[in-house]
């Protein structure tokens, strides 16, 4: 921490020791703060370590303003975004403030995390100028969202809330950044695209979704530890990506083109690519400086439900422009391309339109047999603003509930949810007519209910 920063805050309740922030304040059942000036939106990063010697709970935890708009972070009427370390499900998690207001949950993130004696915990939010929020806690990304309800706030801090006296003094901060993020990140709109992570020769494949060429060899990729902390940390061969433009990486380019079809044999880079792990991982794409371009946490549950055996079959994006980690983005690789598409446009993927409404669903008739056509139906939504609360269910035609899509679910402005023929335990329901019902809670109260029809029809020889 440097000492050049100046912080205001709840007086005697703050000391510096051994260079680290530490909390002294001896009132018990309080709340206390400390906030300095840092660089507003749009495009931000922020990153601390922390250490709390203690068991998080609902009364004892802490609340990392980003960007608030106010130095008094207990004023009622500030707004802007802060994680909160702790809570009932010892958890960090990324919410919004609005005035005289429940914060509104933003990013979920994993349970437990604070569930121990000593908890030290490093913490990156990055926020770009499409108002993407990424949160990462240990390395591992807890999840992304887009919020655009606060753009002006330039004020971070942290406020504490403790209960007894057996919770005095256990809370440190070091290496607090808080700043304009690198302009290079924000040049680098690389996603990944495509990934086989279970058969038996693997790929990564990138999609450049951006305007400017892509220098792949500024890029590195990383496969984490579950435990934390990065590992394998490997570069990605020289070559440039263009906009628009697709690259599949692998061990071995001469078995991936024998055992799948690859038609752009150029777009193939042989690299020595991370082992990836089975069932469940998580891939990094980072550039020289340890920014993360893109990173994706994928697990089997993401294939299409039916599919008796996956071994073999990648995971393909649906939508470029919806989040990475966005479940319902993903998809298995039809079979009629061979259950891979490395080096080119997915056979899974979402068309973009224009849409008319608010609520609507594409295709009106859907056949979730994996072939690579209207294999799932897609539910878009278009929004005023994000802070919207959605309800999302699936009847069939005796009005009997089969799925629920969403439930009380917080949107942004825009996005999609992704239907795949299955009910509530991952059965596959009935050719016949179905219809997705959904209410929308609005942020100032209003409800707004949708009924729409679908045809879910099978081939007669499946």
């Amino acid at each position: 921490m440097k000492d050049a920063t100046r912080w205001h805050g709840t007086d005697s309740a703050w000391t510096i020791l051994n260079g680290q922030l530490k909390s002294s304040f001896e009132q018990i059942n309080s709340i206390f703060y400390i906030s300095t000036d840092v660089a507003p939106l749009p495009v931000n990063t922020w990153q601390w370590w922390m250490q709390l010697n203690f068991n998080t709970s609902s009364l004892n935890y802490v609340d990392t303003y980003l960007c608030a708009d106010k130095r008094d972070l207990l004023d009622s009427l500030l707004t802007g975004y802060f994680v909160r370390t702790g809570n009932t499900k010892d958890e960090v998690c990324l919410y919004r403030k609005d005035p005289h207001a429940t914060p509104v949950l933003l990013i979920d993130g994993r349970d437990g995390v604070t569930n121990h004696s000593t908890n030290t915990l490093n913490v990156k939010v990055t926020h770009n100028a499409r108002h993407e929020w990424t949160l990462i806690v240990n390395d591992i990304v807890e999840g992304t969202a887009t919020d655009s309800m606060y753009t002006k706030g330039s004020i971070m801090g942290f406020a504490i809330r403790q209960s007894t006296a057996s919770f005095i003094g256990k809370h440190f901060f070091d290496n607090i950044i808080a700043g304009d993020a690198h302009t290079e990140p924000e040049n680098i709109h690389v996603v990944i695209n495509e990934i086989l992570y279970d058969g038996d020769v693997e790929f990564v494949e990138l999609y450049n979704n951006g305007t400017d060429p892509v220098s792949l060899s500024q890029l590195y990729i990383i496969r984490a530890k579950t435990n934390g902390g990065f590992t394998d940390r490997v570069a990605f061969p020289a070559g440039t990506l263009a906009p628009g433009s697709y690259a599949a990486f692998t061990s071995d380019s001469d078995a991936l083109c024998i055992q799948y079809h690859c038609v752009s044999p150029a777009q193939i880079y042989k690299m020595a690519l991370p082992s990836l792990t089975n069932e469940k991982g998580s891939i990094y794409i980072i550039n020289n400086k340890e920014d993360t371009i893109d990173a994706l946490q994928y697990t089997d549950a993401m294939h299409f439900p039916l599919a008796a055996n996956t071994k073999g079959v990648s995971l393909e994006r649906l939508d470029v422009n919806a989040p990475t980690q966005q479940f319902s983005n993903w998809h298995s690789a039809s079979s009629t391309v061979g259950f891979a598409t490395p080096g080119s446009a997915n056979s899974q993927q979402l068309s973009a339109v224009d849409l008319p409404g608010t609520f609507t669903l594409t295709p009106e008739v859907f056949s979730p047999d994996n072939d690579g056509t209207d294999d799932v139906a897609v539910i878009n939504y278009m929004l005023p603003a994000a802070g919207t609360v959605a309800d999302i269910s699936i009847y069939d035609a005796a009005g009997r509930s089969v799925k629920t899509v969403c439930n009380h679910f917080l949107l942004s402005s825009k996005g999609f949810f992704t239907w795949d023929g299955t009910d509530d335990v991952h059965n596959i329901v009935p050719s016949g007519i179905y219809v997705v019902y959904a209410s929308f809670l609005h942020p100032e109260g209003d409800m707004q209910r949708w009924k729409l029809p679908l045809v879910l029809a099978k081939r007669k020889n499946t």
